[in-house]
């Protein structure tokens, strides 16, 4: 598995279990240096929810849905033979693995349906 080949989308974890996603890629000379990555749970809260929402998880927690998202989207990836890389392996690699600062608009917060 070929970490030069990592696109956005691409999923990455931690050594706790928590799944991250690609969301920008930094390359020098055609080499991959650093990778902008943010929590799943953050991406897939602001994907639009499908109509099912409402029937479905009426009464239960938003995390419900979140977390089925969340599972779904890493079994396609595994589906698809997508690897999904390690924090660890990338920066032992000298590929720079920043995040992104939730604390700012994310960029789909002003698009509606």
């Amino acid at each position: 598995m070929s970490m030069q080949q990592i696109v956005a989308n691409d999923l990455v974890h931690d050594e706790y279990g928590n799944y991250y996603q690609v969301v920008g890629t930094q390359t020098d000379e055609e080499k991959l240096t650093a990778l902008e990555v943010s929590n799943l749970y953050f991406e897939i809260s602001f994907q639009t929810a499908s109509e099912e929402l409402d029937d479905t998880y009426k009464g239960q927690p938003v995390g419900n849905y979140l977390q089925e998202q969340l599972n779904n989207y890493i079994e396609a990836m595994e589906r698809n033979n997508r690897p999904i890389y390690a924090i660890r392996d990338l920066m032992v690699n000298q590929i720079t693995v920043y995040a992104v600062d939730i604390t700012k608009p994310h960029p789909k917060s002003n698009q509606t349906s």
